[in-house]
């Protein structure tokens, strides 16, 4: 089943806490149902596992814990092919937006990596910070969304070793003639497409080489990097029928 449509809040829990006819939240997610929205027995909720089921449930008590009663449960499909974005780190928090706004149009994996031009570089502490606040970013997103999978937030990486595993897909490049529309051609049925976005002082030539994905243009004008992601991915996703 694709597209399940379920009423209320939607929260995510882990697959182990969906498996019976009953489901708990608890801790900040049982306290904002239960205090900010004043959820009360009977009131519908939505629920799902990030990995494609969701469940339509009701509460039964609301407190510290929420008790949910399970009264319906779907499975979505999984999309195919997947759309990963890998994107180079941009100055200060950009990323954050576009992990948000990513997330909202339904792109599956998010790689996050240095590249030559990158003003920032995260190491160590630094990084599983900002990979775990990326994370907590994208799954308010999802929430917002109603999404029944989460994306994959991956560990920073390098710009280098970030292509291997994709059947296709194009890189933005300040310096390309070749329309996105056209670069793109016909994505394969299955797999993983890949679109590679640099970061604010733009990609080399052995970068955009490196990826073996052809190079594409957004147009005359000169986007944001953030902005070109979002304008990017929502081309490659009505290419692949996901939205529009």
């Amino acid at each position: 089943m694709s597209g399940a449509r379920t009423a209320g809040p939607h929260f995510f829990l882990a697959p182990a806490d969906l498996d019976g006819d009953r489901a708990v939240l608890r801790g900040d997610e049982a306290r904002h149902l239960a205090v900010v929205l004043r959820a009360r027995p009977g009131d519908p909720v939505s629920l799902a596992d990030g990995a494609g089921v969701v469940c339509q449930a009701r509460v039964e008590r609301a407190g510290d814990e929420v008790i949910l009663r399970i009264v319906e449960r779907f499975v979505e499909d999984a999309p195919s092919p997947l759309l990963t974005v890998v994107h180079a780190l941009p100055k200060g928090r950009k990323l954050d937006e576009v992990v948000q706004r990513l997330t909202e149009l339904g792109v599956d994996r998010i790689v996050p990596v240095h590249s030559r031009r990158s003003q920032v570089r995260l190491d160590g502490s630094r990084a599983a910070r900002a990979v775990e606040r990326w994370r907590a970013v994208a799954l308010a997103a999802a929430k917002q969304s109603r999404r029944a999978r989460l994306p994959e937030v991956a560990a920073v990486g390098e710009w280098a070793t970030a292509f291997a595993h994709g059947t296709g897909g194009v890189v933005l490049w300040e310096e390309a003639t070749t329309p996105l529309s056209v670069a793109l051609g016909e994505p394969a049925s299955a797999g993983t497409v890949v679109l590679g976005v640099g970061p604010e002082g733009g990609l080399t030539a052995g970068e955009v080489e490196a990826t073996g994905l052809p190079a594409a243009s957004l147009g005359p004008t000169v986007l944001r990097t953030e902005t070109a992601a979002l304008v990017a991915a929502t081309v490659v996703l009505h290419r692949l029928g996901r939205v529009g």
